[in-house]
């Protein structure tokens, strides 16, 4: 069971989302990293990132210590500006 950490930048673009499309998020943050919709982000060696709809989810997974860090969560033109 991988333990999930939630970053800063992705709590904060959640709790400015409508009521509906937080607990959607939150709800495929939970199922990380059995998820459906899941990539390998090229260039990184244990970035993924995961489409939810408009969203992106992007996080690191870590596992030889079973963790995931959601690093970021914004909209799809808008995540990748980051990395």
């Amino acid at each position: 069971m991988y333990k999930i950490i939630l970053g800063k930048a992705a709590d904060k673009f959640i709790r400015r989302q409508s009521k509906p499309n937080q607990q959607r998020l939150y709800d495929s943050i939970k199922q990380l990293p059995n998820g459906r919709d899941i990539k390998k982000s090229r260039g990184f060696d244990n970035k993924y990132r995961m489409r939810v709809g408009n969203y992106r989810i992007i996080y690191d997974k870590y596992d030889d210590v079973y963790i995931i860090e959601v690093v970021n969560v914004d909209n799809r033109g808008q995540v990748y500006k980051g990395l």
